[in-house]
């Protein structure tokens, strides 16, 4: 079952952040993280407003690797779905 938008708040961890996401058709929520470097493409040394600007303008591309990595049973043990600058270097040209 793919993972589909939900509003949830945005938690700021140590290198990067976090956002709940939930499971088609289901009421389970699935916890996703964006790794600091998933985002660091545009930046030489990003401080942490461009890292949040970024990750508010590509949420939607976000989701949608995160909702791809969940389908295929990239999901941590505990859950949590992670994205990292590997999953994003097919996006940059």
């Amino acid at each position: 079952m793919p993972l589909e938008h939900i509003d949830s708040d945005v938690v700021r961890e140590e290198n990067g952040f976090s956002f709940l996401m939930r499971v088609a058709g289901a009421v389970q929520t699935v916890r996703v993280f964006v790794a600091d470097d998933a985002l660091e493409g545009d930046f030489d040394l990003p401080e942490e407003d461009d890292l949040r600007t970024q990750f508010d303008s590509e949420r939607p591309e976000l989701e949608a690797v995160a909702s791809e990595k969940y389908c295929l049973g990239r999901v941590a043990a505990d859950g949590v779905v992670a994205i990292t600058l590997s999953d994003v270097t097919r996006f940059i040209e």
